[in-house]
């Protein structure tokens, strides 16, 4: 039973260290790359290096006490990660005495057998959820609710990896009262719950990658620069128009990473130009602005194609149902199914009726 356990556990390492590679693999090679998607990257790379080391342990090619811990490194990247989601605030000469306690924990582990990397990523994960329960407020305020659903995915992986560390320092406070094999498969199946961790983080990477690699709001650009951005927002009806023909002509709305950046740079524009006439002029932000011809086109294929509702989201330009079904419902006050059961019936005869009151919105 002792054997069967520890082969089990040994082969989930072996798929998790292949999963993680590939996860690395993806956040690195990302297009829409960013400093936090980097930092995850270096946290996955960090647990896939570690967890290597376990592996080979638990395969007797490695000794069981001869490998590099980077338990209290993992605490510090995530926190990092997290505040580069959130703030543009960037690195600055106090962010050094983060380096205190990694340092502290790596001198009284040579000296006390004890896990204080655990500790120190403990600490740093309950510091998470406390600093992202900080800004919750602000957020549920000023953000869209797109954003809002990106802030809040972060706050599940952080409260997930809370429990974690939790797990994890309970199987090693425990382990000693074992006997020796027993208390060894303990401290090698502390890895486990932050495999799982991966599994999870990876599953939102494949389904969700703008909320892994993105990033969720910057507050340093939000109203105190708005009142800049009005100052300097010329011609506004020369770049509505624009806006209007890149949506209306180019359909840039069916590309679902479309980023605010992309559009101004397709109309010939700035981001912040962009930025102030939909904030100052239209009274939007951009996700609403795309989002809106992405519902508007969600219309015309619901009515116009039998196809099913899943396919319609992806067509229109969206990358998730839920969002799909949670945007379309907001503006319409109709689930996709419903509009087509109910509303199609007038909609169909006129294949510009779903772009004509935007249209109208934006002349005005």
């Amino acid at each position: 039973m002792f054997e069967l356990v520890s082969d089990v556990i040994r082969n989930f390492y072996i798929l998790s260290l292949v999963l993680g590679c590939i996860v690395c693999l993806l956040l690195f090679l990302s297009k829409t790359k960013t400093l936090a998607c980097s930092l995850l990257g270096i946290w996955i790379l960090l647990f896939v290096t570690e967890l290597t080391q376990v592996a080979l342990v638990m395969m007797d090619i490695m000794a069981y006490n001869s490998f590099i811990s980077f338990d209290a490194l993992y605490g510090l990247v995530f926190y990092f990660y997290v505040r580069f989601q959130i703030e543009a605030k960037k690195v600055s000469f106090e962010d050094i005495f983060h380096a205190l306690p990694i340092c502290a924990s790596y001198l009284f582990s040579m000296t006390w057998d004890f896990c204080f990397g655990v500790v120190c990523a403990l600490s740093y994960a309950v510091y998470i959820v406390h600093y992202l329960n900080v800004h919750r407020p602000k957020l549920k305020i000023e953000v869209t609710n797109q954003q809002y659903d990106n802030f809040t995915w972060l706050v599940a992986m952080a409260r997930f990896q809370l429990i974690c560390w939790c797990l994890v320092l309970l199987l090693l406070s425990v382990n000693d009262i074992f006997s020796v094999p027993v208390s060894k498969l303990i401290a090698l199946a502390s890895y486990v719950p932050m495999s799982f961790w991966l599994f999870y983080l990876s599953y939102f990477n494949q389904i969700k990658p703008l909320y892994v690699q993105g990033n969720v709001y910057k507050f340093s650009e939000s109203h105190e620069n708005a009142q800049v951005h009005k100052n300097h927002c010329k011609s506004y009806e020369h770049i509505i128009h624009r806006l209007n023909s890149s949506m209306r002509s180019d359909k840039l709305f069916l590309n679902p990473q479309l980023s605010i950046s992309e559009l101004a740079k397709h109309i010939d524009s700035t981001t912040a130009e962009v930025s102030c006439t939909l904030n100052t002029h239209l009274n939007m932000n951009f996700y609403d602005f795309v989002n809106r011809y992405r519902v508007d086109e969600a219309k015309l294929l619901l009515c116009k194609t039998q196809h099913k509702v899943l396919s319609v989201a992806f067509d229109a330009g969206f990358n998730s149902k839920s969002t799909f079904n949670k945007l379309f419902k907001s503006y319409t006050g109709l689930t996709p199914s419903q509009f087509r059961k109910e509303a199609c019936g007038l909609f169909h005869d006129d294949s510009q009726g779903a772009v004509r009151s935007l249209n109208h919105f934006l002349v005005e």
